[in-house]
């Protein structure tokens, strides 16, 4: 098998339309001087995913591969299997790429050859006509959207820092290989709101004795679907968030009994106060009844 450089792998199950955005973006950026592939895995698609990423061989070096297990970490793990590059570089099908992402992980590969984990910026970019709330306080729940900031290089090694998100992040392919992604989490066709496969990779190589860094030059725009620009979106991700951080059951009475007053509070607040003071007000209910195992629905 020929070593490539890099390896951008896209996990993707039927949403065509936005893989192509992607890969459009990827034909429009900056060339690296090393040779690269883009491996798209199509997770248990239906739609004309394949057709449509086949359609772009003949501007990116494309390949497609068919997992028909469902569920991304099934998907990142094939992409494992199937990557070429000395570098994984993960990148979500909703993720447009700037022009200079793919020099920017060549050139912070090259400069930090002790690295083994690389993390972008993801900045998210509401598509559509968002509503006026959301836009008025998309910093209060970006977290949501997979946001991740930086301006500088900086180096991190420890299991509780601020870690990259997956829609935009890299691993040396032969760490990736000695940690693979665990089926119990990510997303899959059973909880569309599971996460975590990728800080849980991260985790354990940094367990490890592998450290990162952040490249802050290599920066994706994250697009937000309308579907994802609602209330009730909203509400199951922070909801669901919450709950997946607990370490054992659900808080007793109390932490119910709170979670219920933090909700009571938010929908007085959603008629009469500005859009920042309820969305804040929202995000804490979500959380503290996800942690309470209450009112999983808005």
């Amino acid at each position: 098998m020929t070593e490539l450089g890099l390896t951008i792998a896209i996990c993707t199950r039927n949403r065509a339309p936005l893989l192509a955005r992607c890969l459009a973006a990827l034909v429009a950026a900056e060339r690296p001087s090393s040779s690269f592939e883009i491996l798209v895995v199509a997770n248990d698609c239906g739609d004309d995913t394949v057709p449509v990423a086949e359609r772009f061989a003949d501007r990116l070096p494309v390949v497609v591969v068919a997992e028909p297990q469902g569920g991304l970490s099934h998907a990142r793990n094939r992409a494992i299997a199937e990557a070429r590059g000395r570098l994984i570089v993960w990148l979500d099908d909703d993720a447009l790429v700037r022009p200079a992402f793919l020099c920017a992980y060549e050139a912070a590969m090259a400069a930090s050859p002790r690295s083994s984990i690389f993390g972008g910026v993801i900045v998210p970019c509401l598509d559509g006509e968002p509503p006026a709330w959301l836009l008025s306080g998309l910093d209060l729940v970006e977290g949501a959207y997979a946001a991740r900031r930086r301006a500088a290089a900086d180096v991190f090694a420890n299991v509780d820092a601020d870690l990259p998100f997956g829609a935009n992040y890299a691993m040396v392919a032969e760490v990736q290989r000695r940690f693979r992604f665990d089926p119990e989490l990510g997303r899959r066709p059973s909880n569309p709101f599971a996460g975590g496969e990728e800080i849980a990779v991260m985790r354990a190589a940094l367990a490890a004795g592998h450290h990162g860094r952040w490249v802050p030059e290599a920066i994706v725009d994250h697009l937000i679907g309308p579907e994802r620009q609602t209330e009730a979106w909203l509400w199951g991700y922070f909801h669901v968030d919450a709950k997946q951080r607990m370490a054992g059951p659900p808080t007793p009475l109390w932490g119910r009994l709170k979670a219920g007053r933090a909700f009571r509070r938010y929908r007085q607040a959603r008629t009469t106060a500005p859009p920042r003071e309820w969305l804040a007000l929202f995000v804490k209910a979500a959380q503290l009844a996800g942690k309470a195992g209450v009112r999983p629905d808005l």
